[in-house]
């Protein structure tokens, strides 16, 4: 029996240790991990309960419908959604006294109570399942295949991707992750893909078979997406791609578009390939040529980077750099990337490899905990209640990590040095005093809750520290401010 390892197992590789989990997993920390890497059976019932794909892509337009607009604009509104739209006394009930709401008022008002139910929810699942480290893994894949919130039009579109694209994905292959990823509506319209068109397609040389708002958007290729794929999806910077290598492949991607939420396709997927918007004939990506038409030519270039020695350096790169140290030991990331080559990208046996590293099981800890981690681990140790989205919203926003809105494609960053500062550690001390006020009248004893969340882990000067706190409430602030706490 490891108590040591027990906690680098919950804790390192997990979300942190809940009240008695330390001692039950200490019999077989490894397995009690790899037991963790099978399919996902069902959803849990907190995302089960959120609305669906098709619900979530319709939400942004369906408001956008609520503002009433002229022009253009609201002729793209009634084709891409507005058909739904709220009747108009409807918009104003929603306003102070009955008036008129301001833009911004409305996007607040309607969108983010649904931003905050998906919140709360992955954090429910977070703080209470039986599975945390399937359910880092899902957090890591969803930040590596962002899909931000911060994008107005996507706003409501994050927590289905994961649920959809991620969840699906996790022990399974990770090219059928990339497509997923690729085909997903929340990835085309945040990264544009679906106002990309080939110069040379048919619509490009008959534009007057667009719709009128459409053809000041629709005007040529779009390589968003293309360039992240290259650079944050599979291969990496750095590995050999080209400037033409990305034309070649918004090339291949173009015709990659999302069915009308309005308009669902028979078979309720979200995804349509838009032959008159694709650009004919073959084309070259990183010296192989794609002569298939149509989609299977995006699906067959996707397929070739998901095997391409450059995407099993990066993604084990990124594994072990947030699992085991901000700088990844290179010979962890070889052994990573090997097991993803020889697995033809098997994540299942890639994430098996991790709990294999070595590096991994070393007692010091080597990585701090982001401000949604620390949170969740918090919850987890006091076993307290489930926190509402409204409250969530409050305290990431404060600590500067919203989940869900990263600031770019690259998504949040995974190094200390984004984490500390003089404002982040603040924030987090604050939280930590409010917490401590919170519960510390609850019959709480600080030093055994120290020793249930970390075990051994806890430091004798740690200990001391909250043995001779003036209160409960000031011993378990001190427990969560401490070194031992934030890092893992």
């Amino acid at each position: 029996m490891s108590l040591v390892d027990a906690a680098i197992a919950a804790n390192r590789f997990g979300l942190g240790a809940r009240p008695g989990e330390l001692s039950r997993i200490a019999g077989d920390p490894r397995g009690w991990l790899s037991a963790q890497l099978t399919p996902e059976t069902a959803l849990p019932a907190p995302l089960a309960a959120l609305p669906s794909t098709t619900e979530d892509q319709a939400a942004f337009p369906r408001w956008l419908a609520t503002l009433h607009l002229g022009g253009e604009a609201g002729a793209a509104v009634k084709a891409y959604g507005g058909a739904d739209a709220m009747k108009p006394d409807e918009a104003a009930a929603m306003a102070p006294d009955g008036g008129k709401l301001s833009v911004e008022q409305s996007y607040v008002r309607t969108l983010l109570p649904l931003y905050a139910a998906a919140l709360e929810a992955r954090v429910a699942v977070a703080t209470t399942t039986d599975r945390p480290f399937f359910e880092r893994l899902a957090h890591f894949w969803s930040n590596h295949f962002t899909v931000s919130a911060a994008k107005p039009e996507v706003i409501a579109l994050p927590s289905a991707f994961e649920r959809d694209v991620v969840r699906p994905n996790v022990t399974g292959r990770f090219e059928d992750m990339l497509t997923a990823s690729t085909q997903h509506p929340g990835m085309l319209i945040y990264l544009d893909n679906y106002l990309s068109i080939g110069p040379n397609s048919f619509i490009a040389g008959h534009p007057q078979y667009l719709p009128q708002y459409l053809r000041g958007r629709m005007t040529g290729l779009n390589e968003n997406l293309a360039r992240e794929i290259l650079e944050l999806h599979t291969l990496g910077v750095r590995s050999g791609y080209t400037q033409v290598d990305v034309t070649s492949f918004a090339k291949i991607l173009t015709g990659w578009s999302v069915q009308s939420a309005r308009r669902p396709s028979p078979d309720g997927k979200p995804f349509r390939f838009i032959g008159v918007n694709h650009e004919p004939g073959p084309q070259m990506l990183l010296g192989v040529a794609y002569p298939q038409d149509g989609v299977e030519q995006g699906e067959a270039a996707l397929n070739a980077l998901a095997a391409h020695p450059a995407t099993a350096n990066h993604v084990a790169a990124k594994l072990v750099r947030h699992f085991v140290a901000d700088d990844p030991p290179p010979a962890a990331v070889a052994r990573v990337a090997k097991v993803f080559r020889q697995t033809h990208g098997d994540l299942a046996q890639v994430s098996a490899a991790l709990i294999d590293l070595p590096e991994a099981w070393a007692p010091a800890p080597a990585k701090l905990k982001p401000p949604e981690d620390y949170v969740v681990s918090a919850v987890r140790a006091m076993g307290a209640p489930r926190l509402t989205g409204r409250q969530l919203t409050a305290v990431f926003d404060r600590m500067g990590q919203k989940p869900y809105f990263a600031p770019g494609p690259d998504g949040w960053a995974d190094v200390a040095a984004n984490w500390i500062g003089p404002d982040p550690v603040w924030k987090r001390i604050e939280w930590a005093d409010a917490v401590g006020k919170a519960v510390g009248s609850a019959g709480v004893d600080p030093v055994a809750l120290a020793k249930d969340a970390l075990g051994p882990r806890v430091s004798p000067a740690t200990l001391e520290a909250i043995r001779r706190a003036e209160s409960p409430a000031q011993g378990v602030a001190l427990l969560l401010a401490s070194a031992d706490f934030q890092r893992r």
